[in-house]
């Protein structure tokens, strides 16, 4: 069981028997040690796979948005890696809830927790830290007053990103990948002017979709398929398509665990960050699964942090890797599968 649900175990006197609301929980077993009315909203859908077997499919969400759960007796918010989707989820938590309720807040004490007494303190005037232990925390506040209703508006971020040949209207949230710009790595990658295989386009974990959306525009005859494991992002992907005009199909994908048939290309700008901890394992096993999705002839075409040694994994899978493009931090990477 993770830390974070070990801590939240061992205070099981404040939940048990309650309707509790848990927030970006661990796939793990705390939904069942703890007996509570347990109601889940994650926006991670490794996790939602994970307990979907384990929970009443009324008690599971898998959303950017909270569900409306009624007469709540306590919420718990496990903390993000993100400071900003912590405020975000905050504010959807707290109008759940009646005065004078208690709202928990748990994490890893290098993951943010330590900024508990202010993210909590908006809502209550004596946030408290109940527990210290296997390096995490559990605060909570009692709700002085009803919180404000949330606005989804109040949260989307809308921004152009100007590229040589086009501008693109996007639409981001908190803890999206690069909310609010374009990350050196992704407008590197569009630097490219190579054209893509015609057909059909993989676009691995798609953030808010400025990939398919550019490259749809420059290469008409491909069909684009964009996946992402964090719900938020997909949200933000099909509304930005729709902003500007590109028809492509949104999914959501824990890897490549929902993606089926074969691809002319796959494009990603792969993440390698679990949490608060470098993890090239994501990229890793992308390359060993990629392979049996690619047509042969057909390519992948990624960018990456250039210290990342993803040449010799490229080519161990799938073939030859070239170097399309570089800068002092970012290299473009393409391999051609064999056939």
């Amino acid at each position: 069981m993770d830390n974070t649900s070990q801590i939240i175990e061992r205070s099981a006197e404040l939940f048990a028997g309650k309707r509790v609301l848990l927030v970006n929980p661990q796939a793990d077993g705390l939904t069942a040690s703890l007996e509570a009315d347990w109601q889940v909203w994650t926006w991670d859908y490794a996790v939602w796979l994970g307990l979907k077997g384990r929970l009443d499919e009324a008690c599971l969400s898998f959303s950017h948005l909270c569900p409306e759960v009624e007469q709540l007796d306590a919420a718990i918010l496990v903390m993000p890696k993100a400071i900003e989707r912590a405020e975000y989820a905050l504010a959807q938590i707290a109008p759940l809830l009646a005065s004078g309720q208690p709202l928990y807040l748990v994490g890893e004490k290098k993951g943010g927790v330590s900024r508990a007494d202010k993210l909590l303190g908006q809502f209550g005037s004596q946030p408290e830290k109940l527990d210290s232990a296997r390096h995490c925390q559990l605060w909570r506040v009692q709700l002085d007053a009803p919180a404000t209703p949330f606005a989804l508006a109040d949260w989307q971020q809308s921004f152009t990103v100007e590229l040589a040949d086009q501008q693109i209207e996007l639409l981001s949230l908190p803890g999206v990948f690069s909310h609010g710009r374009l990350d050196e790595g992704s407008e590197l990658l569009l630097e490219e002017p190579a054209p893509l295989p015609v057909g059909k386009v993989l676009d691995f974990g798609c953030g808010s979709g400025v990939l398919s959306i550019a490259l749809a525009r420059r290469n008409p005859e491909c069909r684009f398929e964009l996946v992402d494991i964090d719900a938020l992002a997909l949200y933000c992907a099909a509304q930005s398509l729709a902003r500007n005009g590109v028809e492509a199909e949104v999914y959501p994908s824990d890897g490549l665990s929902e993606v089926h048939g074969r691809y002319h290309a796959v494009i990603s700008n792969p993440p390698f960050h679990t949490g608060i901890r470098q993890d090239t394992g994501i990229a890793e096993r992308f390359f060993n699964q990629v392979t049996r999705h690619l047509l042969p002839g057909g390519e992948l075409r990624i960018v990456a942090n250039g210290f990342l040694r993803y040449p010799p994994q490229i080519e161990a899978h799938i073939g030859p890797c070239r170097v399309l493009r570089e800068n002092s931090r970012f290299k473009v990477y393409s391999a051609v599968a064999p056939g």
